[in-house]
């Protein structure tokens, strides 16, 4: 179960952070992207095609064609990713699921989880795939570092 975005958004984040730390200019094929995700081929080629209808990525056909981003990954923030994907209201649902759930008639939860997404946008809306893209990078160097 998704604790906030659905399976086809978390895809997508990893999928086009991904994309962010390829060369620019050369297309990663869906199977490479795929494999190297451990995401499943059709469900990725939906997600890939939602991001393409809204020019996070760009596909082109052909021997050298496949997937990269639309635009410079420091002009890609998270929430245009999570839009493309689960749609404007995608933080609108109460956490519990309970129907009516709002300021007037909270859930039990309701004060702490709107706390909660005030810090979550923050996020979605000021981290590019750029910084993300950085973070990853040094991330994954401490990891070699600690276990080489």
């Amino acid at each position: 179960m998704p604790v906030i975005f659905s399976k086809s958004c978390e895809y997508a984040l990893q999928a086009a952070l991904y994309l962010a730390q390829q060369p620019q200019g050369k297309p990663v094929l869906l199977r490479d992207v795929s494999d190297r995700l451990n995401i499943p081929h059709h469900f990725l080629s939906k997600v890939l095609q939602s991001l393409t209808r809204d020019a996070i990525i760009v596909s082109s056909k052909g021997a050298n064609g496949g997937f990269q981003l639309g635009r410079l990954p420091k002009d890609i923030t998270l929430v245009d990713i999570v839009r493309a994907i689960d749609g404007e209201k995608y933080l609108e649902d109460c956490v519990l699921g309970f129907p009516g759930c709002g300021d007037r008639h909270p859930c039990p939860v309701h004060d702490q989880w709107k706390r909660a997404k005030e810090i979550i946008l923050n996020i979605l809306h000021k981290k590019t795939l750029a910084e993300l893209s950085k973070e990853l990078d040094r991330k994954l160097n401490l990891i070699e570092k600690l276990v080489g």
